[in-house]
């Protein structure tokens, strides 16, 4: 087995935020391997390394996390970006959280103008093979404008989301750049979109937060391929003090770190119902897990019939949380 490259390897500090809660770090020429952008970054924050060990939260916490990992984005690169005419691509719901208009808002222009911004609605569907995902667009609001395009997206996983986007956006108008910023996005998805640029001589410059992912190839629940982002997985990129904190928070189990993001935000009880039977296939042990921490309270009598009518052995591996009390 070859031994784990981390991102003090492959990478060096940058620049770090004004008050240094987010630090920079520039990777160039990732594996020498022509179809990886040359120039990535991976800003490093506590905000990023927490909603990566949270997948106990959902909702309004998980969405308010989203927005300060912007933020943190946003404090770096806001100097790299001025002057230059930017424009700002939303791919509907699942970057909603990330709107970099906010952030943006500190400081001239954008203090007083707003940030150009266009919104994408967007499907996606297993292919018949159930071995990647087929997307269909359903609609745009706003305009092809700018020299460098701001694409957040909360999580990257296959990468046809951005990539069908692009394909379809560059025959309206071409932009010098894209920058594409996210949460938790993994090197293949970054492979798939940089096809999209090469043939057009548009530069893709990525911004990952913590982690350079490798996604898993089968997904750890049932009919989802090119789905999980694990730290653990033995290409995914990280420091290797964040890589001890995942392998802990996570049991050394192969646990994907974010799970269905859309999800946890506008379903927090399913959500998490379908962590715990992830937790459940992964063997991950129940007495070891901060429940006390969930957004949803796992031992209300509501949460734990839910569990029940889902999957009933899925309610007795997690027995145990209905047998203690909460913690005020």
């Amino acid at each position: 087995m070859s031994e784990r490259i981390f991102l003090e390897d492959v990478g060096k500090p940058y620049s770090s935020s004004p008050i240094g809660d987010a630090r920079l770090w520039e990777v160039l020429d990732f594996r020498k391997d022509s179809s990886i952008p040359p120039l990535i970054y991976v800003v490093e924050s506590e905000i990023g390394q927490n909603f990566l060990l949270g997948r106990e939260i959902s909702g309004r916490p998980k969405f308010n996390m989203i927005r300060y990992i912007a933020k943190a984005f946003v404090e770096l690169f806001f100097e790299k970006l001025s002057g230059k005419k930017l424009s700002q691509y939303l791919i509907l719901r699942s970057a909603c959280p990330f709107d970099l208009q906010y952030s943006f808002g500190s400081g001239p222009p954008y203090d007083i103008h707003l940030l150009p911004t266009g919104f994408i609605k967007l499907q996606k569907h297993l292919n018949k093979d159930k071995t990647d995902w087929e997307i269909e667009g359903t609609g745009f609001i706003g305009e092809y404008q700018g020299d460098s395009w701001l694409i957040p997206e909360t999580a990257i996983a296959s990468g046809s989301t951005v990539a069908f986007f692009l394909r379809n956006a560059f025959r309206h108008h071409l932009p010098k750049q894209v920058y594409l910023f996210t949460a938790c996005g993994s090197v293949e998805g970054i492979q798939r979109i940089h096809r999209e640029c090469l043939g057009t001589g548009v530069e893709l410059i990525p911004v990952f937060s913590q982690c350079m992912f490798e996604v898993s190839k089968t997904g750890n629940l049932p009919n989802l391929p090119l789905a999980d982002l694990p730290v653990s997985n033995p290409g995914s990129i990280t420091t290797r003090k964040f890589y001890e904190k995942a392998v802990r928070r996570y049991q050394g189990t192969r646990m994907c770190s974010v799970g269905d993001v859309t999800g946890s935000l506008e379903d927090p009880f399913q959500y998490s119902i379908r962590t715990l039977w992830e937790m459940q296939i992964l063997g991950m042990d129940p007495q070891k897990e901060d429940w006390d921490g969930w957004t949803i309270d796992v031992r209300e009598e509501k949460f734990r019939k839910g569990v029940a009518d889902f999957n009933p052995g899925l309610h007795d591996y997690f027995r145990g949380i209905w047998a203690i009390k909460k913690i005020d």
